[in-house]
């Protein structure tokens, strides 16, 4: 009795330290500034193929703006009009006791509002969680867009955060390829807080209205082939009021709009009650302009809110009333660290995993943000932050699942319409329980709805959606499975490499691209372990690259992109992928060896390329029941429906190669490296310019080696490239493993250069013959083989001398007295050699062998044999005295060997520029309508861009346009450097108009250079 008592006591004092702390968080966040519109913020999610805007008010789209669900990426093909989150909830306003229903949500259009002051009443952005010059919401693949502090009112965030993405499983955490992040409130709701209700949700705060709501909305897009044309939408709801709200609903309202702007008004859309899918597709399957083939976009229910307090199995997955923030692993997947040891305690040096045992940071030493064990990692027990527990796991919520869902057509803007503004309707249609699910032909609309259950004080709930495409309606249901396969394993899906960075230099008619080793160090925390495989360079003339996305599956589906390059590790995995997709198999390389440059030769002057080098990892063929496809990093362009370039990666680079400026004088490289400046070694070196601009000036290289054992048994082991400048050495990179000499595999980049070794083996002969006299007998050379004890191959060059009348040598074995000796002149000293008498004539005679012999630890060793020969020409001289026979044999490098080469930068001769001038043109021209390099115009109306380009033009010019009758109308300034001696101009003039069909004069005019005039046409 007294220990249930005990039991009592502890489960009390349990709950009231969690609403001690529940209230001190909800206080935290409460101390925020209030949501305001002054902080909206748009932004764009691009990170697989689908792009679309999303602002952080809750809206997905927004019409007529684009991208709204553009998919693919690159198209110009858009399917959603406007999506957005809501919540309803029943209250009695306190004035009057009037029950009412308020929808919190944000719109475009057709939402509540202030009749006097025209303020809106709908969720607006908190401040705080995106950077205030950012004009986007905070993305996780751009930095910029960050917040230098995140808030510390964010649950277990302090200054340790701050610099790193706010993930949903850690700090710096990026499980999903690209992620957004923002965080909203409904206190601009004032609707209720009027005259006669006077309902405030926070009595100690008359500036809140609405409900007291915060919604933290997180979108995640995965670019694995698998996962690419899906967005998942996830919302966290905390009920900050006074009050409980027993009877809620969460819904979702999306306004379809497959085929775009100008052809919205013929949807069809019906729903899916065993996947909870919801989807539109064209009536007529066509949309313009150019009738192109349209596809489906599904809205898929994934995660409704929880009912832990009935006392029913709302979700049938055994457990009862589960929930997400009662400090119980209710479905026991978390997993405690590996205890190899058996000590009980989590040692890092002995590599135990830490498994979900990570720490309330939910960073491991595997990541690159690890800092050291925080709070609760290695400790045995379930930490919030760690994966697989309440927060965190989605399994942990006794969930209500999908309870409504209405299909309609978007029609009028009255009392009684599906909009935002009509409280009571939207209540009504989530409250019913009622599933309209089928509509043609129509302008359209969805509102699904789940609930009711209660939104106590201070607790939060969760919902998740996605956005799914598919080019019919069978591709999009696979692509649901992918959705539920995500989901099901809390937004966990198999992760790639680390991006690479990638460097790019564009020169005449090639680009030099290289990029560092990061890819190579990760870890993939979903299969936990080290499973980087190789890299993929793409090149592609859309930045979305589209256009090289070639090889299909069985189906007919693009699934894979063609590259240029690829590069992988020696390891043995290589071939095709095992498991594919639908036919369609992953190339996981040839063992080729990994690379970190490239040198694309097969581009043009003048047109614009989008590069993009990814990493990809194994794959697991054994996993689950199907096993795992290799997975590859995202390749992210962004560009706007201008045409510009609003963002690139840091593994994407957009090259124009062109003709460097007129006087430009190519950097130069001097040095023999096809052998040692001294040394032993017999291999060879080739050097590559990847980066002429930074090349230093006079600056002197040496290669230098490193090895193991001593002659005849040694072996390279590694390398180190210094540079000697003004007198000062530096290392530049040493003890790099000769396993790097494979295949050609090219050195990291430094000072603007690459370079290729070649090591030679011992054992092969590299040259031989008569370097004096004119004998044509045969010496067939080769390592001995007769006698294995003995045999040896010795790295060294020799000569036989047949010796002056009257002199002799006696072999050291059987004593034969020939007219011979050998030379070791590697060594610089005589080498014994035995006569092996063939034909037992006591003499050395055509069809003897002759052995060098050489000697190790006081031992005699058999090294090369000689087998003496007549030729297959009857009529041959003999050798005579004097005569000298040589062989070179091929030797590694050994410690000390060393090749040296040095440099000269790249600079700009004017005389040659002044001589150069007439080379300057126009191209093209005459410009007949259009050029081919332009970029593709994505919108449906409008010319697009128009470019020409001024070619050969010195450093540094000024560039003027002029009509025939002299009136300027262009002034184009060059500063681009040496490299790159073009100017493009989009045929505006200074007064922003469109120039007209004709013929005009340009004058390029080069201080200290010259002058230039020439004349173009632009014909229609």
């Amino acid at each position: 009795m007294k220990f249930k008592k005990l039991l009592l006591l502890i489960f009390f004092i349990n709950i009231n330290i969690t609403l001690a702390q529940t209230a001190e968080q909800i206080g935290k966040y409460l101390s925020e500034p209030v949501g305001d519109k002054t902080y909206r913020k748009k932004g764009i999610l691009d990170g697989n193929l689908i792009r679309t805007l999303f602002s952080n008010d809750g809206q997905v789209g927004s019409w007529p703006d684009r991208p709204s669900g553009e998919w693919p990426k690159g198209s110009g093909h858009h399917y959603i009009d406007g999506c957005s989150p809501i919540v309803s909830t029943v209250i009695v306003t306190p004035l009057n006791k009037q029950t009412v229903h308020p929808a919190q949500t944000s719109y475009r259009e057709e939402v509540d509002y202030d009749p006097v002051t025209n303020d809106l009443w709908v969720t607006q952005p908190v401040p705080g969680y995106a950077a205030s010059e950012s004009e986007e919401p905070a993305v996780s693949t751009k930095p910029e867009t960050w917040p230098a502090f995140w808030p510390k009112s964010l649950p277990n965030t302090d200054e340790t955060w701050d610099g790193y993405w706010y993930g949903y499983f850690g700090r710096g955490v990026m499980n999903a390829d690209l992620e957004c992040y923002y965080v909203m409130d409904d206190s601009q709701d004032k609707e209720f807080t009027r005259l006669p209700y006077g309902y405030y949700p926070v009595a100690a705060d008359p500036n809140r209205g609405g409900l007291g709501l915060r919604t933290e909305i997180r979108g995640f897009q995965w670019s694995h082939v698998l996962a690419e044309d899906i967005i998942f939408w996830h919302y966290d709801i905390v009920n900050m009021s006074d009050f409980n709200y027993d009877t809620t609903y969460f819904g979702f309202y999306c306004d379809t709009g497959v085929g775009g702007l100008d052809d919205g008004g013929d949807d069809n859309a019906s729903y899916d009650t065993i996947l909870d899918l919801a989807y539109a597709f064209d009536a007529d399957g066509v949309a313009p302009p150019d009738n192109w083939e349209t596809g489906y976009v599904g809205y898929a229910y994934l995660e409704s809110p929880g009912n832990g307090y009935n006392g029913a199995d709302d979700d049938a997955d055994g457990m009862l009333d589960e929930r997400r923030d009662d400090g119980i692993d209710n479905d026991h997947d978390w997993q405690a660290f590996t205890d190899v040891n058996g000590n009980g305690v989590w040692d890092k040096d002995a590599n135990e995993p830490l498994n979900d045992d990570l720490g309330k940071d939910g960073v491991g030493p595997y990541d690159t943000q690890y800092e050291g064990p925080d709070e609760g990692e290695g400790d045995g027990f379930a930490t919030t932050g760690e994966p697989n527990f309440d927060a965190t796991d989605k399994d942990e919520s006794d969930q209500i699942g999908l309870t409504s869902l209405v299909i309609e057509r978007l029609s009028s803007t009255g009392p009684t319409a599906v909009w935002p503004k009509n409280d009571e309707v939207i209540w009504r249609k989530m409250n019913y329980g009622s599933f309209d699910t089928s509509l043609t032909k129509s302008n359209i609309q969805i509102l699904f709805g789940s609930g009711p259950f209660p939104l106590k004080q201070y607790k939060r709930e969760r919902f998740s959606v996605a956005l799914v495409f598919g080019s019919n309606y069978a591709d999009m249901i696979f692509n649901k499975e992918t959705v539920q396969s995500i989901y099901n394993s809390n937004y966990n899906f198999t992760k790639p490499p680390y991006k690479p960075t990638l460097t790019a230099v564009a020169g005449n008619k090639k680009v030099m691209l290289s990029w560092n080793d990061v890819s190579e160090k990760s870890y993939d925390n979903f299969l936990r372990k080290i499973d980087f495989e190789g890299y993929l360079l793409y090149r592609s003339q859309e930045p979305e690259f589209n256009d090289i996305k070639v090889i299909t599956d069985s189906k007919g589906e693009s699934k894979y992109w063609k590259p240029i390059a690829q590069f992988d590790m020696k390891d043995g995995i290589k071939g095709a992928d095992p498991v594919g997709i639908n036919g369609a198999h992953f190339w996981r390389g040839d063992d080729t060896g990994l690379q970190h440059s490239y040198v694309d030769t097969n581009v043009t002057n003048g047109s614009t390329y989008y590069y993009a080098l990814v990493a990809y990892d194994q794959g697991d063929p054994v996993y689950g029941t199907s096993g795992l496809i290799p997975t590859e990093t995202t390749k992210i362009i962004s560009q706007d429906y201008s045409g510009t370039i609003t963002f690139v990666d840091i593994n994407c680079a957009v090259m124009t190669p062109n003709a460097p400026s007129a006087g430009y004088t190519a950097p130069q490289i001097s040095g023999d490296v096809a052998s040692v400046k001294e040394g032993l070694g017999t291999g060879s070196m080739s050097l590559t310019l990847l980066d002429p601009s930074q090349v230093k000036e006079n600056a002197v290289y040496k290669v230098k080696f490193l090895s193991s054992g001593s002659v005849p048994t040694y072996n390279t082991t590694s390398y180190y490239l210094t540079r000697e400048m003004n007198s000062v050495v530096d290392t530049i990179f040493s003890d790099v493993d000769t396993s790097a000499f494979s295949n050609d595999q090219l050195s990291s980049p430094f000072d603007g250069l690459v370079f290729t070794i070649a090591n030679d083996t011992i054992g092969a002969i590299k040259e031989q013959g008569f370097v004096t006299g004119t004998s044509e007998v045969e010496m067939n050379i080769a390592p001995d083989e007769s006698s294995p004890l003995r045999d040896i191959t010795w790295p060294a060059d020799y000569e036989i001398e047949w010796l002056p009348d009257g002199q002799t040598y006696t072999t050291p074995f059987r004593k034969l007295v020939v007219p011979i000796k050998a030379r070791n002149i590697t060594e610089g000293k005589d080498a014994d050699c035995e006569v092996f008498d063939n034909n037992g004539d006591g003499a050395l005679s055509l069809g003897d062998d002759i052995v060098i012999i050489e000697y190790l630890n006081g031992q005699y060793k058999l090294t090369w044999r000689i087998k003496y020969r007549p030729p297959s020409n009857p009529y041959f001289d003999m050798p005579k005295a004097g005569d000298v026979f040589r062989f070179i044999t091929t030797k590694p490098f050994k410690e000390d060997d060393y090749f040296e080469f040095s440099t000269k930068g790249s600079g700009d001769d004017k005389e040659l520029a002044k001589n150069s001038l007439d080379k300057i043109a126009v191209v093209p021209n005459p410009y007949i309508c259009t050029n081919a390099w332009e970029n593709r115009n994505l919108n449906q109306t409008g010319r697009g861009e128009r470019r020409i380009d001024f070619i050969h033009l010195p450093m540094q010019c000024t560039i003027r346009i002029y009509t025939l009758t002299g009136a300027l109308l262009k002034t184009l300034e060059k500063t681009t450097g040496a490299e790159d001696g073009t100017v493009s101009w989009n045929l505006v003039t200074e007064d922003g108009m469109d120039v007209s069909f004709g013929l005009y004069i340009y004058q390029v005019d080069a201080p200290g250079v010259g002058d230039y005039i020439g004349k173009f046409t632009v014909i229609k």
